[in-house]
């Protein structure tokens, strides 16, 4: 077993996890003021009930936090080969590559990055398939890292989701729910979810005060308990456009975990 070699791995995503801890802290404290405000008003044509946006907060600077937490995870990959290694060169490292530039040339230069790992461990990151369409939690990991070298990541769209929930139109996080009140001014307030969610029937992003977030049948009364969930998402087009912050970085450290574990159970 090579449980003593993955040790800087480990080290890189326990401070991963400081990072992701920073970005959720700050996510509660924001989603404690209740930063979204919406009203529930009648469509004098269609008599639906439409529930509208009156109030977005401005989202917190988590942008830094979030970086460092991908940069620790896309290291950690890095470290893991490293630790594996025979030698190593300034190339050697975990190969995660864009299959449209797929020549000899880049097949080379894959190889490369592992050539001097045994052939087990080859396999192991080969079987993650490690490029775009192959594995699309790794390739976000790896162009989030990217782009964090070079500019703030964007972090302050807002969207939000909805499932049906006995009977009614709602919006849900696993656990508790958002908590609905009613503002001294007649609007509702609805904090925001921190915790991972089930995934949105309808997202829009960036929210904005004005924009209409459910529609009820015509004729339908104000419902005092809709529970509308909102979450602060990432909003990189072409890597990562309204998702969850809280769940691409927690999907992206599960996956680092299983490839150490792997790499961890080697003779």
């Amino acid at each position: 077993m090579s449980e003593g070699k993955v040790s800087s791995a480990e080290a890189k995503v326990e401070r991963a996890e400081k990072h992701i801890n920073e970005v959720e802290d700050q996510l509660l404290t924001f989603g404690n003021t209740d930063p979204y405000k919406f009203t529930a008003e009648r469509n004098p044509n269609t008599r639906e009930l439409i529930y509208r946006m009156v109030e977005v907060g401005a989202v917190p600077r988590i942008a830094p936090a979030v970086g460092d937490a991908v940069h620790n995870l896309r290291s950690a990959l890095d470290h893991l080969i490293c630790s594996f290694s025979s030698r190593i060169e300034k190339y050697t490292g975990f190969p995660i590559f864009d299959p449209s530039k797929k020549t000899s040339e880049g097949e080379e230069a894959f190889e490369a990055k592992i050539d001097s790992i045994p052939p087990e461990a080859k396999q192991i990151v080969k079987r993650f398939n490690p490029y775009d369409g192959g594995n699309p939690i790794l390739w976000r990991l790896h162009q989030l890292d990217i782009l964090d070298k070079h500019k703030t990541l964007v972090t302050v769209a807002a969207s939000f989701g909805l499932l049906d929930i006995s009977g009614h139109t709602a919006f849900l996080k696993y656990g508790s729910r958002s908590l609905v009140t009613r503002t001294p001014d007649g609007h509702f307030a609805a904090r925001i979810a921190v915790s991972n969610y089930v995934a949105p029937a309808r997202r829009t992003f960036p929210l904005k005060a004005g924009d209409v977030i459910h529609a009820d049948p015509p004729d339908s009364e104000p419902d005092q308990d809709i529970e509308f969930r909102f979450s602060v998402v990432l909003n990189e087009p072409g890597i990562a456009e309204g998702l969850s912050i809280t769940e691409t970085l927690y999907e992206s450290r599960d996956l680092v975990r299983k490839i150490i574990a792997d790499f961890a159970g080697l003779p």
